[in-house]
């Protein structure tokens, strides 16, 4: 019964449309950029290891002795560029602020190290995961009305235990496609991070970036990219329960698809700030909404709860979101539901 869903999963043009096209998406600007970093390898090198050289907690002192060095390597342009662009955040008039100041919200130790790549990665990361939900929302809701609208339902009941069966190669299926797509892009998305760095970097603080420099999670890039990855799986696989659970209830695969599309489309930040006014107030719905949690960048960047974080709230609610979601849809929809013909 699986090997005949697969056949009938894959042998939709549609399929093979929306995989090419993320692998596209995915593959192009990759190779650019990689393209780009070999050629100028050498550079990256320099400046990889001159961060590093400064690798440790941030104070006064490193910070100065960094700078003086950096400078070393810099352009007259490139330094007037910096003094630009940073002069409130990490300059004033010409001078490197004290570190208290240039974080003045932060209650523990900085550590300094090399974070340009990581920066950057993460947001290529975060990019690429969001093209999966797209991929479920549009493949996955006709799974099980295609079976109702093209006759397939009866010839289904005429076996012997074949509304069971059926279902759970459906589901099998599609947990399947979902997790190896998931596995793929974050392999072949981290695969030349790890090569150009060596995994150099992973311990510097994200508030090093300017725009997390108010964020007060006390981690790391390389921490940060493991939480991406783990809210990213959560994260599609309840966008897949949700999905699963449109499809096996709608009568038709053009209404499933609206309303998987039209849930992603109404979950998304620009949508949700219109709605609400209050702007702190929709950003933390915006954090909790499944498409939007793999932005693991908003979500290090919400107030805390008390003394906990926003992003260890949402890894908890969305654990428990995926367990009950799963129990509820095997244990009661694929059992009780009755799967009669048309």
């Amino acid at each position: 019964m699986f090997y005949l869903e697969a056949y009938k999963f894959f042998k939709r043009k549609l399929v093979f449309v929306l995989l090419i096209g993320i692998f596209l998406l995915i593959a192009i600007p990759e190779i650019g950029n990689g393209l780009y970093l070999m050629s100028n390898y050498a550079e990256l090198k320099q400046r990889m290891e001159l961060f590093e050289r400064h690798n440790g907690i941030l104070t006064d002192e490193s910070a100065e002795e960094f700078w003086e060095d950096y400078k070393g390597i810099l352009s007259n342009e490139e330094i007037e560029h910096i003094y630009y662009a940073y002069e409130h955040h990490y300059f004033d008039d010409g001078e490197l602020k004290r570190v208290k100041d240039t974080f003045p919200s932060i209650g523990f130790d900085i550590i300094f190290g090399y974070y340009e790549q990581w920066q950057l990665f993460l947001v290529d990361v975060i990019s690429y995961m969001q093209y999966i939900p797209v991929f479920i929302a549009v493949t996955f809701s006709g799974i099980f009305t295609y079976d109702k609208s093209c006759g397939m339902q009866e010839i289904m009941l005429s076996a012997r235990y074949g509304r069971k069966q059926c279902t759970k190669a459906k589901v099998l299926l599609a947990f399947l496609v979902t997790n190896i797509m998931f596995f793929l892009v974050a392999l072949l998305s981290s695969i030349k991070m790890f090569l150009l760095t060596q995994g150099r970097g992973w311990n510097t603080s994200i508030q090093l970036s300017s725009w997390l420099r108010d964020s007060q999670v006390d981690i790391s890039y390389g921490i940060l990219w493991l939480h991406t990855l783990f809210l990213s799986f959560l994260a599609i696989n309840v966008i897949l329960f949700i999905t699963l659970s449109v499809s096996f209830l709608a009568k038709s695969p053009t209404v499933a698809m609206c309303i998987s599309l039209g849930v992603l489309f109404l979950l998304r930040p620009d949508v949700v700030q219109v709605l609400i006014a209050d702007k702190e107030m929709a950003g933390k719905v915006i954090s909790l909404t499944p498409y939007n949690i793999i932005s693991t960048y908003n979500l290090v960047r919400q107030t805390p709860v008390g003394s906990v974080q926003w992003i260890y709230i949402v890894e908890a609610v969305y654990v428990v979101l995926l367990i009950s979601g799963g129990i509820f849809f095997f244990k009661k929809l694929i059992k009780q539901y009755k799967y009669f013909a048309s």
